[in-house]
């Protein structure tokens, strides 16, 4: 009985000793913590190409390490970008990016613009989303916007609860040559 009871006690020390500083050792909280996220298109190409006004599903997925976590919470934003490139084809081939430019007066400059209210949240699952550039770029008042085409649009999913984030790059086509 004294052997069990001395047991017992060893065993509540070592619990309490793991328990210290926040800690448990039956906690894996830190485990489930994503270190990246990673975010795709839906389908087998991964290539990002949408026409104004059609929409491109988008989801998100967290990782640690070599793992794949079932975090499906994520904040989204969608910014118009004003540089950069894009992949194009299925062997990952890229182009640049065409600049939206915005004119105040006899001033043009590059326009970039916040587009995550072109961003749609799935209500059941926030990992996924569809994308839907506007038909046309509305101009900010007393300027005019000038699209060229194909421009693009970094599409970000941050893990909620974490920094850790991933972002893909949409390159809105023009209509007349979808294939760009």
């Amino acid at each position: 009985m004294c052997r069990i009871a001395l047991s017992l006690a060893v065993l509540g020390a070592v619990s309490l000793i793991g328990c210290s500083g926040g800690g448990s050792v039956l906690n894996a909280a830190g485990a489930n913590t994503p270190t990246s996220v990673i975010v795709t298109t839906a389908g087998s190409t991964n290539i990002a190409r949408v026409l104004p006004g059609a929409s491109i599903p988008l989801s998100a997925t967290a990782v640690r390490g070599d793992g794949v976590l079932s975090n499906n919470r994520f904040t989204w934003t969608a910014t118009l970008v004003t540089s950069g490139s894009y992949i194009y084809n299925t062997t990952g081939q890229t182009r640049p990016c065409a600049q939206v430019m915005q004119t105040i007066g006899a001033t043009t400059s590059p326009f970039g613009e916040d587009f995550s209210v072109y961003v749609t949240i799935d209500p059941t699952n926030e990992s996924n989303i569809l994308f839907a550039p506007p038909t046309i770029i509305p101009a900010p008042t007393g300027s005019s916007v000038a699209t060229n085409f194909p421009y693009c649009v970094v599409v970000t999913a941050t893990a909620v609860g974490s920094s850790a984030a991933g972002s893909i790059t949409v390159a809105v086509v023009n209509p007349q040559n979808p294939e760009q």
